[in-house]
């Protein structure tokens, strides 16, 4: 008795694993049937941020630094290198952004200092 382990690649009927003509349709079969490993076809995902997210958040660490350092100090304890690189960015230009504008702050006058 054979054991059915794969179909005939003419009309799909199933076949034994010692045949080589299938009873169905009468075609030569040569080949061993695979199954496939997978049974659809899977999209790659790859997140990569767009131009429209970098210039936003360039945006943001600009204009609000405490929420890009935020931002990249969430960024930093993702998985993927290339968001770990962009919170290493966003927290460092964060820093020095907010340096940067506590002594324009101090120079001008608007920003005083009492000891």
């Amino acid at each position: 008795m054979s054991r059915i382990s794969r179909v005939c690649s003419y009309c799909e009927k199933p076949m034994g694993a010692d045949e080589f003509k299938c009873k169905s349709c009468g075609n030569l079969v040569a080949t061993k049937t695979a199954q496939p490993e997978r049974t659809h076809m899977t999209e790659d995902y790859n997140p990569i941020l767009d131009r429209f997210a970098i210039v936003l958040l360039v945006v943001i660490t600009i204009f609000f630094p405490p929420i890009a350092m935020t931002i990249g100090g969430v960024m930093l304890f993702n998985d993927h290198p290339y968001k770990k690189d962009t919170g290493k960015l966003l927290v460092t230009s964060a820093l020095v952004l907010m340096i940067v504008f506590i002594f324009i702050f101090i120079g001008t006058g608007t920003l005083t200092i009492s000891l």
